[in-house]
């Protein structure tokens, strides 16, 4: 009887301790759950912060519009674009290398940086002088290994000159009279990668009802499967297909890169901006 007992205590401790364990299991994964919800709310909360800072659509002698599309992981595209004076129209476009908090925090700076009126208006209203001070103040190696792409330019109404200058980032794309998109783009590093850099700015006249595309890499794998990307003649050719249509928009361009790869899928941020200009 004793060796009986004693099985059965064993038994019924044995039950205890699978008892106790499975709470503190239960406890645990409560706690990961309320933890996981809570920085879900803050990763939104940071989300919704980086749109609100984004311009509204810009109507008058230039119509710019936008879209951006994010992943499902917290990225550091951005943009902006006005009138710094009545005569000159600065746009940009950066895109901050990997995903995450950090990404999104260097994008939100840089963005505020150039709102904020630190630089002077000849700095701001000079492409590469403006990239050239951006390279300064961030360098990768005070940025956790961050760099970032941007393609930076000027437009001056009076004269219809634009003056560009990028870092590593994709060419705008800018066309007129049904022509063959013409390539904007430089030599120059992604921000941040070499202490120093050589930058130029570049001049190019517009011609009447030109309409001009600046994009963030996201374009290149839009709708595509994982580790599938198109490439820029790709892109280039429905950019052509869709800017020959009256009316078009860039919701049109994105249903058009879509359609094309058969999927709506969104592996990084992807950003378009679009400049109108008769």
């Amino acid at each position: 009887f004793r060796v009986i007992d004693d099985e059965v205590a064993a038994e019924e401790e044995a039950r205890k301790q699978i008892t106790r364990r499975d709470e503190r299991n239960r406890s645990l994964a409560r706690y990961l759950q309320a933890q996981t919800n809570r920085l879900m709310s803050e990763l939104n909360s940071a989300a919704r912060y980086v749109a609100s800072i984004l311009p509204d659509d810009l109507d008058g002698r230039v119509a710019v519009t936008a879209r951006y599309l994010p992943s499902e992981e917290l990225g550091g595209d951005s943009y902006d674009f006005r009138w710094v004076d009545d005569d000159h129209l600065v746009v940009y476009l950066l895109d901050v290398s990997g995903h995450g908090v950090e990404p999104a925090l260097l994008s939100v700076s840089v963005h505020n940086l150039l709102r904020s009126g630190t630089f002077d208006s000849e700095a701001l209203l000079t492409p590469d002088a403006a990239l050239t001070e951006l390279n300064r103040l961030f360098q990768m190696d005070r940025r956790d290994g961050h760099s970032f792409t941007i393609w930076y330019g000027v437009y001056q109404a009076s004269s219809r000159t634009l003056r560009y200058a990028s870092a590593g980032h994709p060419p705008a794309l800018i066309q007129a009279d049904s022509v063959a998109p013409e390539r904007l783009s430089s030599d120059s590093m992604p921000v941040g990668v070499a202490s120093r850099t050589d930058v130029e700015t570049s001049t190019y006249r517009v011609r009447l009802g030109a309409e001009m595309l600046l994009y963030s890499d996201g374009a290149f794998e839009l709708g595509l499967a994982e580790g599938a990307h198109r490439t820029l003649d790709e892109l280039q050719a429905a950019y052509t297909h869709v800017a020959t249509s009256p009316d078009w928009t860039l919701d049109t361009l994105i249903t058009e890169l879509q359609d094309r790869s058969g999927s709506e899928a969104c592996k990084d941020d992807c950003t378009f901006v679009r400049l109108s200009i008769p």
